[in-house]
């Protein structure tokens, strides 16, 4: 994917939750009663702050830090540029409406266009990196609010029912399906796709503000006897407790994923080299001393330091590639140790 197709992308969804506001300001405006006047009209500012978001998903995506977040870029572009028309359709035709049920019809349609599992993807991310949630529930608080609303109002009919139900199931799959497409289901933490995401938004900031950072190839010594001693069961687990021994060991702001199969990756922005050895000290001591820990499971560390320059995506791949063959090292000094 190439940043200017990113930035359509992002256009698109900008183009939707415009109409979206303009669709909902429109019922505000035709509403009969003050209360339903009120109850459009707050969820029309609500839906502008998704505009916020988007502006500054504009400003990465032109840096080229949103060039993996889909398989085929084209295609996701395709189908967001239908749904705005359609969008912009809708939001054309509730300029006159006045009856109650047909604003919520409008309104439940609405959200069932926005349910494009890009919207979650785009959504989970800002979540990551921007620390704010509220884009990533927006659409499960719209329908339950539409739900209260039609109650509230004596106009929940057996249809306009199912039609929420749907929407929210469909909501929460695609929330799933987002998860899943970049966290490793087994450990919870980033899998190689959402690794290198995280990787490369952080790698952008630290260009831009001139900080070091560093890679940690982490790998877990003779695994392959510890599944055939045990059962892949008790290795799954294993895998499980060393993610979260790595998690608890790091701080909030390091990402750390699984690279494949028992190698896990942690990228540290803004450390200085000099606290490298304590992080890995810390990190093989911690899972070294486990407790329940029959099979005596320890791990081999690499560990990389250095300066991201203006070709970001080479330099992050150079500093990994460093990491990996310092690991190598650590592993030929007879494992359970690490290498700077």
């Amino acid at each position: 994917m190439n940043a200017s197709t990113m930035t359509q992308i992002i256009d698109q969804c900008f183009r939707m939750d415009s109409h979206a506001s303009r669709l909902y300001a429109s019922l505000a405006r035709n509403a009969g009663s003050k209360d339903l006047k009120a109850f459009w009209q707050d969820i029309a500012t609500q839906n502008e702050t998704h505009l916020i978001y988007w502006n500054r998903m504009q400003k990465w995506a032109e840096k080229g830090m949103l060039n993996n977040l889909f398989d085929d870029s084209r295609q996701v572009l395709k189908e967001l540029t239908a749904l705005q028309e359609k969008v912009n359709e809708l939001a054309d035709g509730c300029l006159k409406i006045r009856r109650k049920e047909k604003a919520f019809t409008m309104a439940f349609k609405l959200e069932f266009y926005l349910l494009h599992p890009a919207f979650e993807t785009l959504s989970q991310y800002v979540a990551t990196f921007n620390g704010d949630s509220d884009a990533g529930s927006s659409c499960e608080r719209f329908v339950s609010r539409l739900f209260d609303a039609l109650q509230k109002n004596e106009l929940s009919t057996l249809e306009l029912e199912l039609v929420g139900e749907v929407i929210h199931r469909l909501w929460k799959e695609n929330r799933r399906m987002a998860f899943l497409s970049n966290y490793d289901e087994l450990t919870g933490v980033f899998n190689r796709r959402g690794l290198f995401n995280a990787i490369t938004h952080l790698a952008h900031l630290a260009q831009r503000n001139g900080h070091t950072v560093s890679a940690l190839m982490i790998d877990i010594d003779r695994f392959k006897a510890v599944n055939d001693t045990y059962g892949h069961q008790f290795g799954d687990e294993v895998l499980r407790r060393v993610a979260d021994c790595i998690r608890e060991s790091v701080r909030a702001s390091d990402v750390l994923g699984r690279y494949g199969g028992e190698e896990f990756l942690v990228f540290l922005p803004h450390v200085e080299a000099v606290s490298l050895n304590d992080v890995g000290e810390k990190i093989r001591k911690g899972i070294e001393t486990m407790p329940d820990n029959p099979a005596e499971v320890t791990v081999s560390i690499g560990i990389a330091h250095g300066l991201v320059g203006r070709e970001v995506d080479a330099d992050v791949k150079k500093l990994i590639n460093t990491a990996d063959e310092r690991l190598l090292k650590a592993k030929a000094k007879g494992r359970n140790c690490i290498q700077l």
